[in-house]
């Protein structure tokens, strides 16, 4: 335990289990004073399993996946530890016994349930961070074969990237300032992940994670396996410690396996499955009725797919209400248990029911409230929580819901703290750059007082000057970006794809994200109109030089916006021309750019370096916006296939809308950078006199003005 990056639960482990193991053998034979003298060491054996894994490298620990398990692990600690605790009193003695040790045994099964689950997210996201050392080559002929489809991106990208100072490299290095998961703020939001399929040999660890392994493979869906042939190669001691943590993760879940498998139920059929949901072949949920997708959320079945929560709360406005999904919640709280179940674990099902049903509520108020649509549910969601969940919930666990809702109450605009957490889990996990320049250009003076027409680039041609340029077109672009949210502008652009009647927030948005797109595209044409003007095929060459060390200084500090309006006007050959004459090195930066920003794989790149979440980002909107769009083709509402006539919410529809908007709040992490008013004045100034005419207008007049420039280049 005292290793700064590795859970060393291989020997530890069954020695924290044992406790736990007599503590319910005392708890099933009512032996009171056994329970009493056992539970600390339950207690301290526990948080000290959970404390181990804030030892996982930094980027399992931050995945919002990662977090939203934690989160479920928390509340369910906070249950049983709100039972236990009764026994630190001597004189404590429940009104009903059996009753008292059967609620303690049920909420420690949860939270061992869901401790097993967050190990479980952990190998995932460790097998998604790296994949495991080559199997050794006499394994090879026992190697299961592969299921999930090669991954057809360019095995040559990641080394065309070296000059982009690595930013889809992400690090496996543990901080140990960090407040333990037990003590630090939870965090609700979930995320997809995306698993690599790997071979594995039959013998070793397969054979003992078998039956898990085979069952992860059924559940998760197939086309999200991928193979990255373009994995970075690190240091041998490295992939040496990865596989050492990955086998320890991997027995640790085999050990806790035998001692509450079998105590929840991962699936209870509902008599109306067969009609009210569909999963593809992969078992992933596509087709779902708004009452069996609220069924299917709140049951221990849906804990493979990590973005429906987000799924559900981001997009449930575009088929149903606040009301109806309020009066679902509330139906399937009340919910009866099926007959079949005996007393216990009828029991142990409801009050994990109730659980689910608290938090998913307490998720929609805290992160994705929207007073101006949900108010209508708060009057009724308040009286349920003082009806309901205060009396059938302990109270450490049903205040988080009240005093959640108490917040809202007392603000007037109250909306969910989506983004900020999402940013403070950044900020969190990156260190804060500020970026300062220095550097004056000799026109200070003239660009003080607002003379800009004499103003041109040369005068900031220096390593010094670019830098200076890149920090407060940042700092511009920023300010343009944080002023909408995401989940405001995708409403925007699904209205726009499908006509729909706009409301007040996505018309808002609108004008803001046109504004922030519109200076981007403006960008763009001021680089080309720089270009085209050039007299001589070397001055030409020599602007060319100039944006692309702009564009890659942008790229440096996760300026997409800025990185791909510059180089994407270097890369438009039917106006730039032939860019044989540059030099090696602005050719190698053109070329990682291209790469980079490619779409023959739908720029995977650009969107694996925003998902990484590693500070301050300015994205270029062209990826979401086709990915929202795109989508908005499919149908809302389709018929079940095996029972036509049927219409269910298309869950197909909404999953790429989830993953966009994500992407969109990880950019709202700030920028600190000091702003040059001057610098960005002229900017703005020159920026947006391209914005006085058409697009295709402008096409036509740097068309005439590349001609005329080449031809008085040749009467030269």
């Amino acid at each position: 335990m005292l290793f700064l990056n590795t859970p060393h639960f291989r020997r530890t482990l069954p020695a924290f289990l044992d406790p736990i193991r007599f503590f319910r053998e005392a708890a099933d034979a009512q032996d009171f004073s056994s329970m009493r003298s056992l539970y600390r060491d339950v207690v301290n054996n526990l948080t000290t399993v959970i404390h181990s894994m804030s030892r996982l490298p930094v980027d399992v620990r931050n995945a919002s996946s990662y977090k939203s398990a934690e989160h479920g692990v928390r509340i369910d600690r906070l249950l049983f530890m709100s039972h236990v605790e009764l026994l630190e009193d001597k004189d404590f003695e429940p009104d009903c016994r059996k009753q008292y040790i059967q609620a303690t045994l049920q909420s420690l099964n949860a939270f061992m349930s869901g401790l097993k689950g967050l190990m479980q997210l952990a190998e995932r996201e460790m097998r998604q961070l790296k994949p495991l050392p080559d199997l050794p080559e006499e394994c090879e002929e026992d190697a299961e074969p592969e299921t999930a489809e090669s991954n057809t991106d360019q095995p040559h990208e990641a080394s065309q990237t070296s000059l982009l100072s690595g930013d889809t490299c992400q690090s496996n290095e543990g901080s140990s300032t960090e407040r333990t998961c037990v003590e630090e703020a939870s965090d609700e939001l979930g995320a997809l992940v995306e698993p690599q399929a790997i071979k594995r040999s039959k013998r070793g660890l397969t054979s003992v994670l078998k039956p898990i392994s085979v069952g992860l493979r059924r559940k998760i869906s197939q086309p999200f396996l991928k193979v990255d042939n373009a994995a970075p190669v690190e240091k041998l001691t490295t992939r040496t410690w990865h596989a050492r943590a990955t086998e320890n993760i991997r027995n640790s879940i085999a050990l806790f396996s035998e001692i509450f498998d079998g105590m929840l139920e991962n699936s209870l059929p509902h008599p109306d499955d067969s009609t009210e949901l569909f999963f593809d072949r992969n078992g992933v949920l596509q087709l779902a009725s708004l009452k069996g997708l609220v069924r299917y959320l709140t049951s221990a079945a849906s804990d493979d797919d990590l973005e429906l929560p987000d799924v559900f709360f981001l997009c449930f406005r575009y088929f149903s209400t606040p009301s109806l999904v309020l009066e679902a919640f509330i139906e399937r709280y009340k919910e009866d248990v099926p007959n079949s179940l005996s007393p216990e674990q009828a029991s142990l099902q409801s009050m994990h029911v109730k659980m689910r049903v608290a938090r998913l509520l307490n998720q929609w108020v805290d992160l994705h409230w929207r007073h101006s649509e949900d108010h209508e549910v708060f009057t009724p969601l308040m009286q349920f929580a003082y009806s309901y969940l205060s009396f059938d919930i302990p109270r450490k666990v049903s205040s988080r819901l009240t005093e959640t809702l108490h917040t809202a109450a007392h603000s007037k605009e109250h909306k969910g703290r989506r983004i900020e957490k999402t940013v403070q889990l950044i900020q969190d996990s990156s260190p804060v750059e500020e970026f300062f320049s220095s550097w004056e250009p000799r026109v200070k003076k003239a660009m003080v007082k607002g003379e800009f027409a004499n103003i041109n680039l040369s005068n900031f041609a220096s390593p010094r000057g670019i830098e200076l340029l890149t920090h407060q077109l940042t700092a511009l672009l920023w300010e343009k970006y944080q002023e909408f949210q995401p989940e405001d502008a995708a409403r925007f652009w699904v209205e726009e794809a499908t006509g729909m009647s706009t409301c007040g927030d996505s018309t808002d948005a609108g004008t803001k994200v046109t504004t922030y797109a519109s200076f981007e595209k403006a960008l763009h044409l001021w680089a080309l109109d720089v270009i085209v003007s050039a007299q001589s095929m070397e001055e030409r060459i020599e602007k060319v030089h100039f944006f692309l060390e702009w564009a890659q200084q942008c790229h440096i500090i996760r300026n997409y916006a800025g990185s791909w309006a510059l180089f994407s006007a270097c890369d438009r050959q039917s106006l730039v021309g032939s860019l044989l004459n540059i030099d090696a090195r602005h050719e190698e930066i053109l070329v990682s750019l291209r790469v980079f920003f490619s779409h023959t794989n739908r720029m995977k790149a650009y969107k694996d370096a925003i998902q990484s979440g590693q500070g301050p980002t300015l994205p270029t909107l062209v990826l979401f916006v086709g990915d929202i769009k795109r989508q908005c083709g499919n149908e809302e509402c389709v018929d079940h296939p095996n029972a036509p006539g049927h219409k269910l919410i298309n869950l197909r529809r909404y999953r790429p809308l989830t993953r966009a908007i994500r992407d969109m709040e990880i950019c709202h992490t700030p920028y600190h950078i000091q702003r040059v008013d001057y610098v960005c004045q002229w900017m703005e100034e020159v920026i947006c006199s391209y914005l006085n005419r058409p697009e295709a207008e402008w096409d036509d007049i740097l068309y005439e003005k590349r001609y005329d420039s080449v031809f008085c280049s040749r009467r030269l």
